[in-house]
Formats: structure tokens, C-alpha cells, sequence
């Protein structure tokens, strides 16, 4: 089945997604001179030394004795940000790797499986102003290609240290690379779907319905791109972050992202096609940013609308 990603502020069993249900995006071309950060740089985030560029595991140097009564952060490398890329502002999805630092001993106590060019596997956080955490300020208004340092106050590291453990009472220092920037929703130029396919409408907040045709249920399956999007292409074995709504062939909603639940991980083809998830290769080959219609036939047969936002 689909994973969610759990809104906490870090449960490594689960990784460090920190997505939550919300509603599409409006901050689409957002501007970065028009994003506020909630976090600014700090005497121990400044003062942090990272060896290393961005995408590479870097030789981290941290002061001890350089105290940091609020959570603070700082940009220590934008040598690889994308001219005129998206921040991740408010309502949008970052696709971000890292390491945590302990400032007592400088020990490296967590990393995700894609930091310093490891896998190509990322982590997802939902940056949103109503569920803003100490994690997801730290890469609010990057772009990607941008290293960030994290510094956490021992205050708003104490739930993160039960997890991953460190020095009482000392802070926790995270280097953060931004990999990548996506909206909540499909974006891309609107294509005329297949003749007998389900009409798609979407209301003022994009979030789309069905319009089932008065025709029999599907055989087999079948999918159009009624959205082309123009980002990463889709490979086979790759994890989705999508939106997705199901509709029954006897118009009932069996589910929908968009308002209940919000964006979910989708595994790549052999792992989805092992849970029952025969749709999973009709997004392969497809683009980021895409809305693909899927029709399914046999006995639950169903129409889904799903929009990649994002591989990983």
C-alpha cells in the first residue's frame, strides 16, 4: 500500500519525512526575495565548519563551547544552487539529505541513506507555515543545490536526542543539502486524455474529480497524461511521492490525498506490483510535475488521478 509520511519532527524508523495533509499549493514561481525565513543564522551555525561541497560527505568541525539558547541556522554553500529555482516556501516539498552532529563530541549520530551522495534516495518535507518545526524552518527559502547548516537549541533538540541520542542538555547541529523543489500539485501544459476516458475537473483549489462516461468498466489498464509536467523522468525501480485520487467505476471515492491523508511515498515497480499496485508502471517514463489518469478494470475497477510531485 501507499506510505505516508508521518508529520513529526523526525522518527528515524520511518525516515525524516515531515510531509502533512494539505491543501494545493500557492506559492507556485514564488520568488526567493519574496521568502522570509523563520530561522536566521546564529553564533554556533555560523561559527560550524563544513569541509566539503554540496552532494559530497563533508569533515564537520563543531565548537563545544559556543552556546545557542534558540534553534538558528545558516546557508554554508550555494557554489551549486539553480539559477532561478523554486525556494521552498510555504506549501511546498523539499526533497532534502542530512546528517546529525552531536556539539558535546562532534560524533555523527544519524544520516539519511542519500546523504553525501550515498543513493540516490532522498527524504520529503512538507515546508507549510500552519505545521512549520525546528527541521523544516532550517530549509525554508533554500534553493536547490544549497548546504545548510542546522544548529538546535538543547530545548528543541530534547525530542530528536530521544531518538538518536547525544549529550544531555547540548545542542544538535544538522548539515542539510536541498535537493530539490516541487509543488503540491501537477504543472505543466493540459493534453486532451484518451476517447472513453473519465473526464477530470478540479475546483478552486485543484484538488480534481471524475466524470465517469456512460460506457462499460475498463478491461486491463490503461492511462493518459492529461497534464505534462517537465521534471525528472520516472524510472522503473524509483520511489513517488504523489497526490492520488481513486474513484470506483460505480462513482464511490475509494480515496483522495488531496483531502485526507496528504502526498504519499509509492514504491517502485517490483515492490508496488508485490502489494497489488499493478498501476505503478504506467507512471514510469513520465515526468515530474505530471497528472497521469489511470483506468483499471476486473472486478474492483477504478479511475485514478495521480499527480507525481516528486522522486526519490
Amino acid at each position: 500500500m501507499l506510505r505516508r509520511i508521518a508529520p513529526v519532527v523526525l522518527t528515524v524508523a520511518v525516515s525524516a519525512a515531515v510531509l502533512t495533509g494539505c491543501s494545493s499549493a500557492d506559492t507556485a514561481g514564488v520568488d526567493r526575495a519574496d521568502c522570509t525565513p523563520t530561522l536566521g543564522a546564529g553564533a554556533l551555525s555560523d561559527s560550524v565548519v563544513v569541509l566539503g561541497g554540496f552532494g559530497t560527505a563533508p569533515e564537520v568541525s563543531i565548537p563545544a563551547d559556543t552556546t545557542a539558547t534558540v534553534s538558528q541556522r545558516s546557508i554554508v554553500d550555494s557554489a551549486s544552487a539553480k539559477a532561478g529555482a523554486q525556494p521552498a516556501g510555504n506549501n511546498t516539498i523539499a526533497s532534502v539529505n542530512f546528517a546529525f552532529y552531536d556539539q558535546g563530541t562532534g560524533e555523527k549520530l544519524f544520516e539519511s541513506a542519500g546523504f553525501g551522495g550515498q543513493n540516490s534516495t532522498n527524504e520529503f518535507f512538507m515546508v507549510s507555515d500552519e505545521s512549520m518545526n525546528p527541521l523544516t524552518a532550517a530549509i525554508e527559502c533554500a534553493v536547490p543545490g544549497e548546504r545548510v547548516v542546522l544548529a538546535l537549541s538543547p530545548e528543541d533538540a530534547l525530542p530528536l536526542r530521544q531518538q538518536i541520542g547525544g549529550t544531555p542538555e547540548a545542542a544538535l547541529v544538522a548539515v542539510m543539502d536541498v535537493e530539490g523543489v516541487s509543488e503540491l500539485q501537477a504543472s505543466g501544459r493540459t493534453k486532451g486524455l484518451p476517447n472513453g476516458f473519465p473526464a477530470v475537473v478540479t475546483d478552486e483549489n485543484g484538488v480534481p474529480g471524475v466524470v465517469l462516461p456512460p460506457r462499460d468498466a475498463p478491461v486491463g489498464i490503461e492511462s493518459g497524461v492529461r497534464i505534462a509536467g517537465s521534471g525528472e523522468k520516472v524510472e522503473a525501480e524509483g520511489r513517488l511521492l504523489v497526490q492520488m485520487l481513486a474513484v470506483s467505476w460505480d462513482g464511490s471515492v475509494l480515496s483522495n490525498t488531496w483531502t485526507a491523508g496528504g502526498p504519499q511515498l509509492l514504491p517502485g515497480e517490483t515492490e508496488s506490483a508485490a502489494q497489488g499496485l499493478a498501476f505503478r508502471e504506467e507512471l514510469t517514463g513520465k515526468n515530474v510535475g505530471s497528472q497521469v489518469v489511470v483506468t483499471e478494470g476486473g472486478d474492483s475497477a477504478r479511475v485514478m488521478v495521480i499527480d507525481i510531485l516528486a522522486v526519490g
